[in-house]
């Protein structure tokens, strides 16, 4: 929490290829990897009802410099 808004991250994961059974999808995970998109640019912060928004990146930077 940032001056008492809760933060969301705007981040999403997505996994490059997936097979229907469970155990060998935990190896194409480590096989193939994920895309990662951003929902925000970087650096931008959204406040929306209440919630600060942001990518993983701007979080991180601000983590550090606090």
């Amino acid at each position: 929490m940032i001056s008492g808004y809760p933060i969301r991250i705007a981040t999403r994961k997505y996994q490059r290829r997936k097979h229907r059974k469970k155990r060998i999808n935990k190896k194409w995970q480590k096989r193939y990897g994920f895309v990662v998109y951003d929902m925000l640019p970087d650096g931008k912060v959204m406040l929306v009802d209440g919630v600060l928004w942001m990518n993983e990146k701007t979080l991180m930077g601000l983590k550090e410099n606090i």
